[in-house]
């Protein structure tokens, strides 16, 4: 949606910039500004869809509840001063369970990395070990901002999720652009210039952490290969053992004899590999505990410090859990979305809201969790022959099931198709579902999710969130019945929907930004 620009004085930025009046925030900033994200691999797919016919398509002709069709919404500010309370939506009638969301807490502002900040979260995502994505939009017209990343478990220890006012209010405290948080950043400089070489000390090591923790993903993702072609290898061997009893020709067991041979062979290059692999995770684990070791011994030090003013470092702990990624191309930011099978992420840099030209390329970037930086991009096209007409299909959703496979979707008529695929280094193609929801219940495409726990895919409109099987999607054999619905009547803006591994919801919502999680797993 078109949203303004915060008005900010031009003194602030220009001191902000140049590192004046604020110079010591600037210095000692409670959080690093995002870089340049550099150079980017970038694979080439060329069309990546296998076209379809409409008229071939099968319409489920489903009975929905509806939600917000109107695109007008509930908005409001919060009290800076007073006390905000949170928000409970609760199911309405033709919903297929009961259930509601309730305010987890709310966001802020920005996270401070840009002056154009003014709370236009576009996605939420969450990866299998408890950690929480937000992409923030530098504002419309841009199509730049950063990805936020938050450990829930952290938050938790530091109070977020029982004062829904603290990660809003952590970050309002250290504005940069208000002359009150700029006295405040001053405030944290005069005690940072006490803890400096402890604090670049576990920035340092924190770095290091997570480059490990990179390297210990890919030998896991190399071990689990690896397990795959040795048990691979070793049920061809099986299978041909037995071809070379007596009661087979002698071509056949010669032949068989060769086969066990080589699986043999393979077997034991595979499992070494399985073994190296193994023991360079191990190895990871001993140096990721060190590493740890080191950054408890510096942030005993901090502790010190922050004891001496504890409430601006209650601000300062809670501020300090954001990791930030550079400032990328997030186009419209809906479509952030985690990939269990290989831990990445993964966001659509859809431009336009329109279908592309034929000569244009869908841009999607793959991110590591851990660093937050950029690995790869792929460009492709997605051709649909429509009788007359071409036209280049672009992505405005995304999202990935527990083996990888990838979703997206788009309104079509009353109703809604969803397409699914791979999208991976190796492999980059989409299909359309064989069926389509005949009629949905929203009118805007915010984005769409899969549960991990029961295997749906979600699609999201305002005020109601539909799904399907993810294995009736590929094959195309859902129907009425098939499909479930949450409604609601928040008349907020539902932005986007990511789950945890147990089947809650997380939903963004706005105006103001919060997230807000479901009182049971969605069904």
């Amino acid at each position: 949606m078109k949203i303004q620009f915060k008005k900010t004085v031009l003194m602030t930025i220009l001191f902000t910039s140049l590192g004046l009046a604020g110079a010591s925030a600037v210095r000692a900033d409670v959080i690093d500004a995002p870089g340049n994200a550099g150079s980017i691999k970038t694979v080439n797919a060329g069309n990546v869809l296998t076209d379809y016919s409409e008229e071939s398509l099968n319409t489920v002709n489903n009975d929905t509840p509806q939600g917000n069709k109107s695109r007008k919404y509930t908005k409001y500010k919060l009290d800076p001063t007073g006390i905000n309370e949170s928000n409970t939506y609760q199911t309405i009638s033709g919903s297929s369970q009961s259930n509601m969301f309730t305010t987890k807490f709310f966001l802020p502002d920005g996270f401070n990395v840009s002056n154009y900040q003014h709370g236009n979260f576009q996605s939420v995502a969450l990866d299998n070990s408890n950690n929480i994505y937000f992409v923030e939009s530098n504002g419309s017209n841009t199509n730049y901002g950063a990805i936020v990343k938050f450990d829930l478990t952290k938050l938790a220890k530091l109070g977020v999720t029982t004062d829904i006012n603290a990660l809003w209010r952590s970050f309002d405290y250290f504005n940069p652009y208000t002359d009150e948080g700029m006295q405040h950043n001053q405030e944290y400089d005069a005690a940072y210039s006490k803890m400096q070489s402890d604090f670049d000390a576990i920035k340092s090591l924190t770095n290091t952490l997570n480059k490990n923790k990179s390297y210990q993903d890919n030998q896991e993702n190399w071990q689990k290969n690896a397990q795959k072609w040795y048990y691979s290898w070793k049920n061809k061997r099986n299978k041909y053992q037995k071809l070379t009893s007596a009661k087979y020709s002698y071509k056949t067991r010669q032949n068989a004899k060769k086969v066990v041979k080589q699986s043999k062979t393979k077997m034991a290059q595979w499992m070494k590999s399985y073994q190296s692999h193994k023991a360079k995770v191990k190895a990871y684990d001993k140096k990721l505990s060190s590493i740890q070791s080191q950054i408890d011994g510096h942030q005993t030090k901090v502790d010190a410090v922050k004891d001496e003013n504890p409430d601006m470092f209650k601000y300062v702990d809670i501020a300090q859990t954001a990791q930030l990624s550079p400032q990328v191309n997030i186009g419209h930011g809906q479509t952030l979305t985690f990939n269990p099978q290989n831990q990445h992420l993964y966001l659509a840099e859809d431009n336009t809201l329109s279908d592309l030209k034929t000569d244009q390329d869908n841009v999607v970037m793959e991110m590591d969790p851990n660093t937050l930086k950029p690995i790869r991009q792929y460009k492709f096209k997605m051709l649909h022959n429509n009788g007359s007409k071409t036209s280049n299909l672009q992505l405005h959703t995304l999202a990935f099931d527990n083996d990888g496979n990838a979703y997206w979707g788009r309104k079509m008529g009353n109703g809604y198709m969803l397409f699914y695929g791979r999208l991976d280094e190796n492999s980059v193609k989409f299909a359309a579902s064989p069926s389509y929801v005949g009629n949905r219940g929203g009118d805007t495409n915010q984005g769409v999710s899969v549960n991990p726990a029961n295997g749906r895919v979600y699609f999201v409109s305002d005020d109601i969130l539909t799904s399907i099987p993810a294995n009736l999607v590929r094959s195309g054999k859902f129907g009425a019945s098939d499909i479930h619905y949450q409604a609601f009547n928040s008349k907020r803006e539902f932005e986007s929907l990511a789950f945890d591994q147990e089947g809650y919801g997380y939903l963004l919502a706005l105006w103001p930004p919060e997230l807000m999680v479901s009182s049971k797993p969605l069904n």
